[in-house]
């Protein structure tokens, strides 16, 4: 099989059915070349019955509890495409998925392959990324995993209930010798809906997932960086946004929590080098004279 979809639903009954319908109608004229896979991640509004009764064609995975973005795990292991095409319950890709799969038929290096968010709260835009542009996150909503890649890497972060996860992913895959690369000719809309989106949560999971993959994966230099992380997220404060620090501070709080179950697996620094001087609160902070060489 050529490629399957792979997205995790939850509690978004109506969106995830549009998603379907749109993904169906993308690759209508050759139907037996994809799958659409679907972890529903004990969704509590009829998700997966509706799932099954409107699409019984759809491989449906019903997910006891809710284990955030690693129940596409489930899904990556239960698919069996050449490519995984990583989509939200609430985007779809609009235009360029052949284009993109014989791109990445033609580049065997590239282990995934980012597409073009054009709409949401994050875009490919708003990160100023060029077609063609070996980068090394990627956005959730709209991506090409290449099954040999998922096969020597593994699946996201089991430790990253959501947000950054691709990022870390991204880490990894550049570590393992794989290229992550930006497609701007695969169009993807990301629909965004509101339900399960809080600005508390995000801030909270950011903070604590950028200072875990620094302590995790950084190989040199590593609690000056985890400094620089913290110092970075509490730059707020300086713009009275009090509420945001105490949220960032919150997330801090929480990979204190979880450092002690984190085990160290260091990336290469050339690894290490992409990501610190790519993620925004790994770059320069106002104490940058601790990250001169010495």
């Amino acid at each position: 099989m050529k490629a399957s979809f792979v997205l995790v639903n939850y509690n978004r009954k109506d969106e995830v059915l549009i998603t379907i319908a749109k993904s169906l109608e993308l690759v209508k004229n050759n139907l037996n070349d994809y799958e659409i896979v679907i972890v529903d991640n004990a969704s509590t509004d009829g998700s997966a019955a509706a799932i099954n009764s409107t699409y019984p064609d759809v491989v449906l995975i019903e997910n006891k509890v809710n284990t955030g973005a690693p129940a596409w795990n489930l899904g990556f292991e239960k698919a069996k495409g050449d490519y995984f095409i990583i989509i939200d319950d609430d985007s779809h890709i609009e235009s360029g998925l052949e284009e993109a799969l014989v791109y990445l038929d033609k580049n065997k290096d590239v282990g995934v392959l980012a597409l073009n968010v054009v709409s949401g709260p994050y875009t490919s835009k708003m990160w100023d990324w060029k077609d063609g542009q070996d980068i090394v996150g990627f956005i959730g909503c709209g991506a090409i995993l290449r099954r040999e890649t998922y096969e020597k890497v593994g699946g996201y972060a089991d430790w990253m209930f959501l947000y950054v996860n691709e990022w870390e992913y991204g880490l990894r895959v550049i570590d393992a010798g794989y290229k992550v690369r930006f497609f701007a000719n695969s169009v993807v809309q990301h629909r965004a809906s509101a339900v399960n989106r809080t600005s508390k949560r995000f801030r909270v999971y950011v903070t604590k997932h950028e200072l875990g993959i620094v302590y995790k994966h950084f190989s040199y230099k590593r609690w000056n960086y985890l400094f620089r992380v913290v110092v970075n997220n509490l730059k707020t404060l300086g713009k009275g946004d009090f509420k945001y620090a105490w949220w960032n501070i919150l997330g801090m709080f929480e990979f204190l929590k979880a450092k002690k179950h984190l085990k160290y697996t260091p990336v290469s620094k050339d690894a290490q080098d992409k990501f610190a001087n790519t993620y925004l609160t790994t770059q320069n902070s106002a104490f940058g004279f601790l990250f001169k060489k010495n």
